[in-house]
C-alpha cells in the first residue's frame, strides 16, 4: 500500500508542476495584455488633449474609464495567478485524506461538500430510475484503482442472484422465455 501512496504522490506532483507552469504562462499572457491596455490609455489621453468637441471628449473619457477598469481586472488576475493557494504538501494531504475517507467530507452536512463528493467520487452523475432507484454507480478512476487493494474479495451479484440454482437451469439463456425480463419498447 505504501508503494501506491508513493506512486500517487509522484503522479500528483507531476500534475501539480504542469498546472503551475500553465498558470505562470497565463500570467505572462495577462501581463502582455496589461501592457497593451496601458498603451491604449496613453493613446486616448494624447487624443483627449487634442480633442475639440464636448461629445468627443466625453467619448474619450468613457473609453479611458473602461480601459482603466480592464487594467484593474488584469492586475488582479496577475496577482492571483502564477502561485497556488496551498503548498503541494497541503494539497496532497487533503487529497489523500479524501481518498482514504470520502464519508468524512460528506458527513459535514454542507451541501457544497456533498456536491463535491459526488463530483469527485463518481465518473458520471448517478443514474436514477423512477420506481426502481439508483443504478449501478460508475466510480471515478482513483476509487476504481484503490478498490483493487481492498482486503477480501468483493464482487457484484451475478446474473442469477443469490438463490440456489434450479436443476437444469444454469445460465439465464436456459430460462423459459416467460421468465426473462424484456426491456420496454
Amino acid at each position: 500500500m505504501l508503494k501506491v501512496v508513493r506512486n500517487t504522490s509522484a503522479m500528483f506532483k507531476k500534475l501539480w508542476d504542469h498546472k503551475l507552469a500553465s498558470s505562470q504562462t497565463r500570467a505572462r499572457h495577462v501581463q502582455t495584455e496589461l501592457i497593451s491596455v496601458e498603451k491604449q490609455i496613453e493613446q486616448f489621453l494624447d487624443r483627449l488633449v487634442d480633442a475639440d468637441g464636448d461629445s468627443v471628449i466625453k467619448a474619450y473619457e468613457r473609453r479611458i474609464k473602461k480601459l482603466e477598469n480592464q487594467k484593474i481586472v488584469l492586475k488582479e488576475k496577475i496577482e492571483s495567478s502564477g502561485r497556488p493557494l496551498k503548498t503541494f504538501d497541503d494539497a496532497l494531504r487533503t487529497a489523500i485524506e479524501f481518498l482514504a475517507n470520502p464519508w468524512k467530507l460528506w458527513d459535514s452536512g454542507e451541501l457544497e461538500h456533498r456536491r463535491m463528493v459526488l463530483k469527485l467520487a463518481f465518473g458520471q452523475p448517478l443514474a436514477y430510475v423512477r420506481n426502481e432507484g439508483f443504478r449501478t454507480a460508475n466510480f471515478a478512476w482513483p476509487f476504481k484503482a484503490l478498490s483493487q487493494f481492498a482486503q477480501g474479495e468483493f464482487s457484484m451479484v451475478g446474473p442469477l442472484g443469490f438463490e440456489p440454482r434450479t436443476k437444469g437451469f444454469t445460465e439465464p439463456r436456459d430460462f423459459p422465455r416467460e421468465w426473462t425480463i424484456s426491456s420496454p419498447s
